[in-house]
């Protein structure tokens, strides 16, 4: 696609106003350094409007020209009985050869990784909704087996049966079932049948579980409910029912020589505020050390609870160090009554004498000026008409300087004494001589009586009628007062006048300033809205030559892209193909052993066969040879025996001969009948070796189809695998084109606004101000 195939005039709006001139030429390049300002436009009355038009006309646009590769390319899989998630994306699609742009480079590395987070969010909602219908099936299960009235199940308290008090105990766990709203175990008048001992289910014991878990909250609503909480009437009648009914049950019972389970509940309840608890010694646990210690022995404070020495140790912390007073817990202070009541004597005075010193501010203290000393100088110990303190030690400190009293003498940091002698003396005020009080004569005589009772003559200061001055001396010192007053009253006016004259002169000046600066204000404006008409076309010119460059760089890699996924689809098929030949090239092989193998088992079994029955009828031929020589000597023993009772006697031979015949006879009998044991022992064995012969063929058989079975397992599943890639390659191409588009509207809008951002340089009013108008829109 050719610059001119797709560039269009974005300045053919009726509120766009430019000469005729202006219009940019058919083939003019936008993106080159030929291009010119006034190849675009002359003027603009609202930029934003441009951008508005630009926007439009691009979304308007078809950005691709043609149907998505995805669409043409990879049809979509058929997933009956794959579960693709589960398998791993092919290699294929995170190799990029050739590909040197880095949109598509950071596309292609976030893609496999945002199908793979989707899969992951899917498994999860699918795994919620599945745990979702157990549990309802499990619920609706339970109500079909227990009616449709059914709520919660009965679960009584379990206590000893041995207690004594166990009637009592399970008619106020039946009374706390009724006040939580359970209802009453069914009646029986026989006894309860033994349960049958069989292994719960999965359902059932989360279900037992559940109804545990509510009821517990609705034992703990109903036990830890004050009565500021705002429960109901009828709430708090039953509580207090409950209780009462506890506290006689437990009357009537040693809770002592209860089990340690029955004590830790009394001592929740206890804790809780729902029961008193006779006879059982009430714990609470320290905030700082940690240890249940009994509550008469603890600090209750606020918030928490302090054993005694944990109390006494952040009490001296806190009168150790200024930054830790007062003492608080929990940002809340204690109070000082409970200190005072809980610390001992030594610790209770070095308080008192904190809290005294440190309720005073820091720029108010004051110390004793010695470092040997530096003791707090109480407030009833501090004379501010002398302006000392004085410590506990008897050291006189300034309360001025801080530091060592000067006796009669003026402080010499009093910089308020120093400007109010001066005054004294350009008014010629007088001190007494007793007090050092000033005084001021206004009328009749010389003679001054202070208000300290002291008498002086107020013209030279000494003892009334030890001096000889006149009225004469008076009226010349307030002469000379007044002249020094006149004086400085003029001086004062003179001053003034002069401050006057300057701040006239001032005002003229600045408003001389300020009409020159409103002239060069008014000429920087006309500069700027010139400036600012430049800027509007620089940079539409600028916007539209950068549009056109987005478009063509993501056409581009939108080729880049396509051909990428060509490529990569190519790879993947390869990488099957290959993988499906490997297959049946391994499974031939595999059944090509097993067949070697199978081969090599039948020849060594017919040698085993062979050579076991061989072996057998050897060892028949050497019974039948041992047992053929026996019966020869017997047989020839025998004769030798008839031989030497006949010898000599007539007919001797003869009857040698009739007697050996029935011997003979039987011994040919036997032999018969071993021989006759001897085929049917072989025909035996010969069956037993053909068993085993049938049994090794039988398992062979089984090898082969096993073989087979495994083999098709593996082909199945390497149909699946392929299935799952294929389906992996569609779902990353399609999210791979999503995020091409996304970024290429990022880009395009998103950095539209940042060229028209002239705020800042924009003059005041005009063009600037229809402009600032138009980027809040």
């Amino acid at each position: 696609m050719t610059t001119t195939d797709t560039m269009t005039d974005p300045f053919d709006d009726a509120n766009i106003s430019r000469k005729p001139t202006d219009w940019p030429a058919p083939n003019a390049a936008v993106n080159g350094s030929s291009a010119t300002p006034g190849e675009y436009v002359d003027y603009f009355d609202d930029p934003f409007a441009v951008l508005e038009q630009l926007q439009n006309r691009w979304r308007s646009k078809d950005r691709r020209g043609e149907t998505a590769w995805s669409a043409e390319n990879l049809p979509d899989v058929d997933l009956t009985d794959v579960d693709w998630h589960r398998y791993e994306p092919p290699a294929s699609l995170s190799k990029t050869p050739n590909v040197t742009c880095q949109i598509l480079l950071d596309i292609v590395a976030s893609s496999i990784d945002v199908v793979r987070e989707r899969n992951a969010s899917e498994d999860r909602q699918r795994q919620d909704d599945e745990d979702r219908r157990k549990v309802a099936e499990e619920e609706a299960a339970h109500r079909a087996r227990h009616g449709s009235d059914y709520s919660e199940p009965y679960l009584p308290i379990i206590i000893r049966p041995e207690h004594p008090a166990l009637q009592t105990t399970v008619a106020h766990t039946r009374s706390v079932d009724s006040a939580i709203g359970m209802p009453p175990p069914p009646p029986s008048s026989s006894p309860p049948p033994a349960p049958l001992r069989r292994a719960p289910s999965v359902a059932s014991a989360a279900f037992a579980a559940k109804v545990e878990k509510r009821r517990g909250f609705a034992l703990k609503r109903l036990f830890h409910r004050k009565a500021g909480d705002g429960e109901s009437s009828a709430g708090g009648g039953a509580r207090e029912a409950l209780r009462q009914q506890l506290e006689a049950a437990l009357g009537r019972l040693d809770v002592a020589s209860t089990d340690s389970h029955t004590q830790r509940t009394l001592q929740k309840l206890r804790k809780s505020g729902f029961y008193d608890g006779l006879g059982v010694a009430a714990e609470v646990e320290c905030v700082s050390c940690l240890d249940d210690v009994p509550q008469r022995d603890c600090v209750k404070l606020v918030c928490h609870s302090y054993c005694r020495e944990c109390f006494v140790r952040l009490i001296t912390a806190a009168v150790q160090n200024e930054q830790q007073w007062p003492p608080k817990c929990c940002l809340n202070q204690i109070p000082f009554r409970t200190v005072l009541k809980h610390i001992p004597d030594g610790l209770k005075k070095t308080f008192q004498q904190r809290a005294s010193e440190w309720e005073v501010p820091v720029s108010e203290r004051v110390y004793c000026h010695r470092p040997d000393c530096a003791l707090w100088v109480q407030p009833r110990n501090i004379t501010m008409a002398k302006r000392q303190g004085r410590c506990e030690r008897g050291h006189l400190t300034c309360t001025t300087c801080r530091g060592r009293h000067h006796g009669t003498g003026e402080c010499p940091e009093d910089r308020d004494m120093d400007l109010t002698n001066v005054l004294a003396e350009e008014e010629g005020w007088k001190r007494c001589s007793s007090c050092n009080a000033l005084v001021e004569h206004r009328e009749a005589c010389q003679h001054m009586t202070c208000r300290c009772g002291h008498q002086f003559c107020y013209v030279c200061g000494q003892r009334w009628r030890t001096c000889s001055c006149t009225m004469d001396a008076l009226h010349a010192l307030k002469g000379a007062a007044q002249e020094r007053r006149e004086h400085r009253l003029f001086r004062e006016q003179t001053e003034a006048a002069e401050l006057r004259q300057i701040l006239a002169q001032i005002e003229m000046f600045e408003q001389e300033q300020a009409r020159r600066a409103e002239l060069e204000r008014q000429e920087q404006a006309r500069l700027a809205e010139e400036r600012w008409q430049r800027q509007i076309k620089e940079r539409i010119r600028q916007e539209t030559v950068r549009r056109r460059e987005v478009e063509l760089k993501y056409e581009e890699a939108r080729h880049g892209l396509d051909e990428l996924h060509e490529l990569q689809r190519v790879m993947a098929n390869t990488q099957q193909e290959e993988e499906a030949r490997d297959l049946v090239k391994d499974s031939e092989a595999k059944r090509a052993e097993l067949d070697i193998q199978q081969q090599e088992q039948r020849a060594s079994v017919e040698t085993l066969v062979q050579s076991r029955m061989a072996a057998k009828e050897k060892a028949f031929a050497r019974e039948y040879a041992l047992r053929a020589a026996q019966e020869r000597k017997m047989e020839g023993e025998y004769e030798e025996q008839l031989q030497a009772f006949w010898i000599g006697k007539p007919d001797a031979a003869a009857k040698v001969e009739a007697a050996m015949r029935p011997l003979r006879r039987r011994m040919d009998k036997g032999l018969r009948l071993w021989q006759q044991w001897r085929d049917e022992e072989l025909a035996q064995y010969r069956t037993r070796l053909e068993d085993e012969r049938t049994i090794r063929e039988e398992l062979m058989y089984s090898a082969r189809h096993r073989l087979a079975a495994r083999l098709e397992d593996v082909g199945e599943e390497a149909r699946r695998r392929a299935a799952a890639e294929r389906k992996w390659l569609r779902e990353v191409v399609l999210e791979r084109e999503r995020m091409l588009g996304a970024r290429e509207v990022e880009e395009m809008e998103g950095d539209a606004d940042s060229l028209f951002a002239l705020d800042e340089e924009a003059p005041e009013g005009g063009v600037g101000a229809a402009a600032a108008s138009g980027s809040g829109s």
